[in-house]
């Protein structure tokens, strides 16, 4: 199976890696714009909330994706941290998690592929889904093969799967977002998840 690199990947992202039990992740693309590959969507106070990783200004459109640098000179990741404790502290299962995550909060990661990577890893563990994830070799060209989720997996494309109903943070003010990121899943329904990902393929 082949996927993109994502940032607090979306639910189906990780159904599809529970699914597959392997995934190839693509970094010889040239890195796109507004994709989950450094973006990310939790369901805050306010309502969905886009949190967005700032990359070093050379990563335009001619840039591989393994050589797209992070950029710190704005304190993106305190202030996501933050929005993460803030949107989720009252649920079930953080504190649990909490320590997990903060670290990819409070260190600094040179590669963007390098700090997904890490960051898919530790969810996967938490998960206790086993998934041999790795970097492809090179590019593989799209439509080649049928287990090619590079691109189908997008914030503006509907997503694959519907994802059933799951008690959320602040219900009582939305109807249910669906295929949040996989961290709304793990804050809400903590050791379930790993279930609830298991029925969606």
């Amino acid at each position: 199976m082949l996927l993109s690199t994502a940032y607090l990947p979306p639910i189906q992202y990780v159904a599809l890696l529970y699914k597959y039990g392997s995934a190839k992740i693509e970094i010889w693309e040239h890195y796109k714009k507004q994709t989950y590959r450094n973006r990310a969507t939790i369901l805050s106070a306010n309502g969905p909330l886009d949190l967005i990783m700032p990359l070093e200004k050379d990563a335009g459109s001619k840039t591989l994706l393994k050589d797209v640098r992070i950029a710190y000179h704005d304190r993106w990741n305190a202030e996501h941290w933050n929005a993460i404790c803030s949107a989720y502290n009252s649920s079930p299962y953080f504190e649990y998690y909490k320590e997990d995550f903060e670290r990819f909060f409070t260190q600094q990661f040179s590669f963007l592929i390098d700090y997904n990577l890490e960051l898919l890893n530790c969810i996967l563990q938490l998960l206790h889904i086993q998934c041999d994830c790795s970097f492809t070799n090179d590019f593989t060209k799209p439509d080649t093969q049928s287990d090619d989720f590079r691109y189908s997996i997008s914030p503006k494309i509907r997503p694959l799967i519907d994802t059933p109903r799951y008690t959320q943070v602040f219900e009582d003010k939305f109807d249910f977002v669906p295929n949040l990121s996989i961290l709304d899943l793990l804050c809400n329904e903590g050791p379930e998840a790993k279930e609830y990902l298991k029925q969606l393929f």
